[in-house]
């Protein structure tokens, strides 16, 4: 049966359920600040391993293998082991098992560590590949940010000179390799003039991202910085007219539309050497 693991210091108190490793709640200096689910979506920050996003027909293959994956993978949906539990840091574990090597056929260990410092909420995902050949994986974060308002009263704010970012536009929510430019005017790039009701549910996909630090701003004032430096790629992605943002550093992307199933030729997968790691961190800074 899941649990909740709490951690906390003067400004912060962060719950984080062994489903998923999910991160269900940050409170702000007393106030959340994470989406807390509804009919149109009831997450909160999955975690999305070991894919991002859909693999197309529903499945990949390996050595000829067939072998069925959903989107963003099964981590999200998968009970952790809590290896660490103290005042300001906790650390989930999820291990390979004869279930998950129906859909995922390595020897991994995929750690989750969460820590807290001021204001800063800070997590590291340590992928360890404790099998005997290469493996295939990606990491993905998926907060979803509570708004006080509409999401068109909000903006992103880049650390890097972009003047637009390029969209990866989507077919069936593949990627069909076409783009469209998103432009970032000087007080950043204006969520109301893409998430409009006619593009109801669609993402912002911004591949290799040149800028490591996204800022969520309302008007002038800055209210939550995401710093992703091990994270290639970038979504952005709301539904409807709920007042949330998720903010999503991926180190994959979604299949492209009509492409072959080898998990080797996959779009922007990552490998992993036998028996080695590698460590990804990002970082929630809360400004206001």
């Amino acid at each position: 049966m899941s649990k909740i693991v709490t951690i906390s210091n003067d400004y912060l108190s962060v719950d984080i359920s062994t489903l998923g490793a999910e991160i269900v709640s940050i409170k702000y200096m007393g106030k959340e600040r994470i989406w807390q689910g509804s009919p149109v979506w009831q997450g909160h920050a999955p975690i999305l391993f070991p894919i991002n996003g859909c693999v197309y027909d529903g499945y990949y293959e390996i050595g000829g293998e067939k072998f069925e994956m959903k989107a963003h993978g099964f981590a999200r949906k998968s009970e952790y082991k809590v290896v660490t539990e103290e005042k300001t840091t906790a650390t989930f574990l999820l291990e390979s098992s004869l279930e998950s090597k129906k859909v995922y056929p390595f020897d991994f260990k995929f750690r989750v560590m969460f820590k807290i410092a001021c204001t800063t909420v800070q997590v590291y995902y340590i992928v360890e590949n404790h099998g005997d050949t290469k493996m295939y994986y990606n990491v993905g974060c998926h907060e979803g940010y509570l708004l006080d308002g509409k999401v068109s009263e909000y903006s992103i704010k880049f650390d890097g000179d972009e003047k637009s970012v390029q969209n990866s536009l989507l077919t069936d929510n593949f990627i069909n390799e076409k783009y469209s430019e998103v432009a970032v005017k000087e007080n950043g790039l204006n969520l109301g003039d893409f998430f409009i009701p006619e593009n109801d549910g669609e993402s912002i996909i911004v591949e290799n991202i040149k800028s490591k630090r996204a800022t969520l701003c309302r008007g002038d004032k800055e209210e939550i910085a995401i710093y992703y430096s091990d994270f290639p790629h970038l979504v952005l992605w709301t539904e409807g007219d709920e007042p949330f943002i998720a903010i999503e550093p991926w180190t994959g992307l979604p299949d492209v539309h009509g492409s072959g199933r080898k998990i080797e030729d996959k779009k922007s997968i990552a490998t992993l050497d036998a028996k080695s790691s590698k460590t990804f961190y990002h970082s929630i800074t809360f400004l206001d």
